[in-house]
C-alpha cells in the first residue's frame, strides 16, 4: 500500500509537471503574439510582425559554444535575420537554417555586436560579449557625461534590423573605468538566462529582409 501510494503520488506529480510545462508554453506563445501585435500597432504597419514558438535544442554555453540551435527552420517560415526572444528579452538572431532547425547567433558570441541604448531615450552604444561569461555582456561608447546606475534597463535601438526598438536586453550591473577616460564600460546582466532556458519565441518582419537586401546590394555593387 505504501508503495502504491508513493507511485500514485509520483505519477500525479509528473502529470502536474507536464500540465504546467504546457501551460507555460501556451503563455509564452500568447505573450509573443501580443508583443507582435503591440509592435504593429505602435508602428501602424499594414504587414504585422510575425512570431512563433520554438524549443531550444542546444543552448549557448553548452561545450563552451556561443551558438544556439532551435527546432524551427526554413519549412517553418524562419530565415536568416529573424530575432529570437527569451521570456521577453532579446536573445539572438537566426543566421542559418535547415528544414526544421535554425542556428542562432547569441548575444554572447565574441564576434557579434548589437545596438542598444540606456532605457528608451538614453545614449546608444555597442554591446559586445564579456570574455568567458554566458550571463553578462559589455556596452561600450557610453560617454562619462551620461549617468549610468546599477539597475538601469538596457533596451534595443532597432538600428541593427533584428529587433524593434525598446525590447529589453538586461539591466546594468556595474560600471568600469574612471572619469579620466572618455567613455565608460557598462556591465550588463542579461535577461536571457542562456544556461537554463528551454523555450524561445521568434519575431520577424518583411521590412527587415528588404533592408538586408539593400545592404547586400550596396556591398556587392561594382
Amino acid at each position: 500500500m505504501w508503495t502504491s501510494r508513493s507511485w500514485l503520488n509520483t505519477t500525479g506529480n509528473i502529470q502536474n509537471w507536464i500540465q504546467l510545462t504546457e501551460s507555460n508554453r501556451l503563455i509564452m506563445l500568447e505573450n509573443s503574439q501580443l508583443r507582435a501585435e503591440l509592435e504593429s500597432s505602435k508602428e501602424r504597419l499594414t504587414n504585422p510582425w510575425k512570431t512563433g514558438y520554438a524549443k531550444v535544442l542546444r543552448s549557448p554555453g553548452w561545450g563552451g559554444s556561443p551558438w544556439m540551435v532551435i527546432n524551427r527552420g526554413g519549412y517553418d517560415g524562419l530565415k536568416p535575420g529573424v530575432g529570437v526572444l527569451s521570456q521577453g528579452f532579446a536573445a539572438g538572431r537566426v543566421v542559418d537554417t535547415t528544414a526544421h532547425e535554425s542556428l542562432v547567433l547569441s548575444l554572447i558570441h565574441p564576434e557579434a555586436q548589437w545596438s542598444v541604448r540606456l532605457g528608451r531615450d538614453g545614449q546608444s552604444g555597442r554591446m559586445v560579449a564579456k570574455d568567458g561569461d554566458v550571463r553578462r555582456v559589455k556596452v561600450l561608447d557610453i560617454p562619462w557625461a551620461n549617468l549610468v546606475l546599477p539597475g538601469d534597463t538596457i533596451m534595443t535601438t532597432g538600428f541593427d534590423g533584428v529587433f524593434p526598438a525598446d525590447i529589453p536586453v538586461g539591466v546594468v550591473e556595474d560600471v568600469i573605468g574612471n572619469e579620466a577616460d572618455e567613455f565608460q564600460t557598462v556591465i550588463v546582466l542579461l535577461g536571457a538566462n542562456y544556461p537554463s532556458f528551454r523555450h524561445v519565441v521568434w519575431l520577424q518582419h518583411q521590412r527587415n529582409s528588404r533592408i538586408d537586401s539593400l545592404s547586400y546590394a550596396v556591398t556587392n555593387s561594382p
